[in-house]
């Protein structure tokens, strides 16, 4: 639960730092630093649900929900639980429920 909150905190800074446009390129690199320090903190355990949202089309998002079931390096194993409304092949890998992707946490948010 420590842990949890430590990355929620760290995600709390990460969107605070976005709020304003960083205005010069170190300033953007720190706040990218941050961003992905936070979410690889908060997504980076085993058995934390995640959430995904894509597009479909031009318009309709969709979400896609999964459970982190590895940690490997710079990358989460994620374990698709809910495919969403609309059939999503990403990287080749049709996500269907039961099918594991390999992804970076900077794509994928905390979800109840």
């Amino acid at each position: 639960m420590k842990i949890l909150a430590a990355g929620c905190a760290a995600l709390a800074l990460s969107a605070a730092s976005w709020a304003g446009e960083p205005g010069s390129g170190a300033e953007r690199e720190l706040a990218l630093a941050l961003h992905d320090s936070a979410m690889r903190a908060a997504l980076g355990h085993p058995g934390v649900t995640v959430c995904r949202q894509l597009l479909v089309g031009i318009a309709e998002r969709d979400w896609v929900r999964g459970q982190v079931i590895e940690v490997q390096g710079h990358l989460i194993a994620i374990r698709i639980d809910h495919p969403g409304r609309f059939p999503h092949i990403l990287k080749g890998v049709p996500y269907y429920q039961g099918t594991t992707v390999w992804s970076t946490p900077s794509l994928w948010t905390p979800c109840l």
